[in-house]
């Protein structure tokens, strides 16, 4: 993938095969292997030995050990990514013995169901979460299974959060959903628990308002602490405050099903996928870097106050 020259370094143990490359050209592989190829990249560091473990270790000074996990949805330089276009990671959180309770009523009540389009068959109500890394931006959302699929066009994510307790059920399913997309389903351990929005300031820039934190959802309220535990993971202790988060409502725009989005060309061609040609393209001549994502934001929803993006024009 990398293009790498296979070499040797002989020791005293023997040859030992190696390909590497020089430190200063990471942040090159790391864009074709994270944003070109939506590969997972862990980055080892070397930590010195104290002496009580020195002699445990065998006389080594140096132990290495993971510092970090760079996943599309990670990424926090903006040498990697647009700047006019967010870089969203979705989380999406599904209750799975409600899951597995109606899709086995579903199954006795049609026995030649064949399973395939679990998530517009079975309905169920789907939290959302979603942030960018890169701006602070933390959206939840709740929708259902049926909308689901439009919801994760509108949203865009380069990466998408599920629960590994659902891969059976519907991993599938939501692989062939973004595939074409080319966007990466990552399969992750949920908490067993989830802290309400009351405890999550430790990550935040300012507490979430008393009078707003009623209006979570359970559902949203496990999709953003599962997303808040995984970049926890993820980024290995890194100091990240983001922004409270904004709780999006469904009758505040008018939604675009997934087909809509994609027949109409609002953000890119139904050709190539390119985002030249499309009406976003057209319309686009927005000022700042911030104002084109705030544009393609209210596009893809067609939210009621669309008209206010002429202040960013």
């Amino acid at each position: 993938m990398l293009n790498l020259k296979l070499a040797t370094k002989k020791t005293n143990g023997g040859p030992v095969p190696m390909a590497g490359f020089p430190f200063f050209q990471l942040d090159r592989f790391l864009k074709t292997l994270v944003g070109d190829l939506n590969k997972y990249v862990a980055i080892s560091e070397e930590f010195a030995v104290n002496a009580e473990d020195k002699t445990r270790a065998g006389g080594l000074m140096f132990d290495r050990k993971v510092a970090r996990i760079i996943t599309p949805g990670t990424l926090i330089d903006e040498k990697f990514i647009d700047p006019s276009e967010h870089n969203f990671l979705l989380a999406v959180y599904l209750d799975v013995p409600s899951l597995q309770s109606q899709l086995k009523q579903h199954a006795d009540n049609d026995s030649q169901s064949s399973h395939h389009h679990i998530l517009s068959s079975v309905p169920q109500q789907v939290g959302l979460s979603w942030l960018d890394l890169s701006t602070g931006d933390f959206f939840t959302q709740l929708t259902t299974t049926q909308m689901l699929p439009s919801a994760i066009a509108r949203i865009g994510a380069r990466e998408i959060l599920v629960d590994q307790n659902v891969q059976d059920i519907i991993g599938h399913e939501l692989q062939m959903l973004v595939g074409h997309d080319h966007r990466l389903v990552t399969f992750f351990q949920y908490p067993g628990a989830f802290k309400p929005v009351s405890e999550w300031g430790a990550m935040l820039e300012s507490p979430i308002p008393e009078d707003a934190r009623a209006s979570f959802t359970p559902e949203e309220v496990a999709a953003g602490y599962s997303l808040l535990e995984y970049i926890r993971v993820q980024l290995q202790g890194s100091n990240l405050k983001l922004q409270p988060p904004i709780r999006k409502h469904l009758n505040e725009s008018m939604s675009i099903d997934r087909n809509s989005l994609s027949g109409l060309e609002i953000l890119e061609t139904a050709r190539d996928g390119f985002g030249k040609g499309s009406l976003l393209h057209a319309v686009r001549r927005t000022c700042t870097k911030s104002g084109a994502r705030l544009l393609r934001d209210r596009l893809s929803m067609s939210n009621q106050n669309f008209g206010r993006c002429c202040d960013f024009y």
